[in-house]
């Protein structure tokens, strides 16, 4: 009698399970913080809203939310590619395009934060 053979590691799956839930916890956090915040104390004119961002706290939530979305969008696209598109010439290449356009939301992110 042969033994099944293992299909792969018990843990596939589980790095990208778990960027998906911190990604949203944080996201979500952050848009409910972005809301109490913001009604307490709307910012009426740019100068404010550049006194805020200005603060450090302000820079790395933003910094932190922008990453968390482009993980949580890289880690969803990724698994519907590889789950919906068949032929390998159009997963690639799907996959290649949102590689670089996220990369770019990324750095145009990054830009207007070290602005």
């Amino acid at each position: 009698m042969k033994r099944a053979r293992s299909s792969g590691s018990a843990h596939a799956g589980l790095t990208e399970w778990l960027l998906q839930r911190v990604s949203s916890l944080y996201m979500a956090g952050f848009v409910v913080y972005a809301i109490v915040y913001f009604s307490l104390l709307p910012t009426r004119d740019h100068a404010a809203w550049q006194a805020w961002f200005a603060t450090g706290y302000g820079r790395i939530a933003w910094a932190l939310f922008m990453a968390s979305v482009l993980i949580h969008a890289w880690v969803g696209l990724r698994s519907i590619y590889l789950d919906y598109l068949h032929p390998p010439w159009l997963r690639i290449s799907v996959t290649l395009l949102t590689a670089f356009g996220l990369l770019a939301l990324g750095l145009w992110a990054a830009q207007i934060l070290l602005a």
